[in-house]
């Protein structure tokens, strides 16, 4: 069995992609902070902000693949501490590249539709890059960093992302589920307020995960757009979600961007075109319905 390593494994889509993984590699899952047990999976702590100590991680493994995952990936945060994002989304990222340049080793480089403005939507892999956030920006320079190092790295720009994590950990993107649920038990709280003008090409964390390790086992090279088949809002996912759960409509409300403010800002329209993704990946991209499906089972 071919050698892969998956940065950021106990993360929210790393830990998928890590469970996939078990059944077709021999696995390394990296994580950071929240150490993790996944049958057929070995594990080992490592530190992003520290460059030399993952040439020696990947040294030790000799992985044929690598899907490089992990990221400083709270905007907020990010646009509050920009060096710490730096060191972690792009200077992490270059030193990972540089080892599977040296060592013939396949790349396939995680990013984000927030390296968008999201003034237009329905971005292409053709448009170029203009992030209004300090996430987006250090995330784009990694892209165009890895691509110069190694022009024979994927990268797989992600949409927005639900479902639920294989760990027991609060996960952020799990978030709204919760919320809904306890909104649903005590009807005295308040509705919950989603974004009635922020669109992405939102996709099941299971999908993405099968997706990105297709990727990994193809000869693609390049940038690749991995979302969901639907433009949508996030109250108009709050509504979908609420029908697949059986959850009244009356747990959520419609809010709207201007009306509030956050250390990082948000690009209006994010949705991704997915037609190269999908003439290239037997996976199919799903729609929100079928996604639900999926992830909610």
């Amino acid at each position: 069995m071919k050698r892969l390593v998956i940065t950021g494994a106990s993360g929210f889509l790393g830990g998928h992609i890590a469970q996939y993984a078990a059944e077709r590699f021999e696995t390394l899952g990296l994580f950071a902070t929240y150490p993790f047990n996944l049958k057929d999976i070995a594990s080992q702590k490592i530190d992003l902000t520290n460059p030399p100590t993952i040439s020696a991680v990947l040294d030790q493994f000799k992985p044929a693949i690598v899907v490089h995952n992990a990221a400083l990936a709270d905007p907020d945060r990010c646009e509050n501490q920009p060096e710490l994002a730096r060191q972690i989304n792009v200077v992490a990222t270059e030193r990972i590249a540089t080892w599977c340049r040296q060592n013939s080793a396949r790349l396939i480089y995680i990013s984000t539709d927030m390296v968008f403005d999201g003034e237009k939507g329905h971005y292409s892999e053709c448009d170029q890059p203009d992030p209004v956030s300090v996430y987006g920006r250090s995330k784009a320079d990694a892209e165009e960093r890895v691509l110069a190092i190694n022009p024979e790295t994927s990268v797989g720009r992600i949409a927005l992302m639900y479902g639920r994590g294989i760990f027991r950990r609060v996960y952020s993107s799990e978030w709204i589920e919760r919320e809904l649920r306890l909104r649903a038990n005590q009807p005295a709280i308040a509705p919950l307020g989603l974004f009635a003008d922020q669109f992405r090409s939102m996709l099941s964390v299971r999908n993405a995960a099968q997706a990105i390790l297709e990727l990994a086992e193809s000869n693609f090279r390049g940038i690749l757009h991995i979302g969901g088949a639907d433009r949508i809002s996030r109250y108009d996912f709050g509504e979908k979600l609420c029908h697949h759960l059986g959850l009244p409509l009356t747990v959520i409300r419609r809010i709207y961007q201007a009306d509030f403010k956050s250390a990082a800002p948000r690009p209006r329209d994010v949705s991704l075109n997915i037609d190269l993704a999908r003439s290239i990946l037997k996976t199919p991209l799903l729609s929100v319905a079928a996604g639900l499906n999926e992830a909610y089972q």
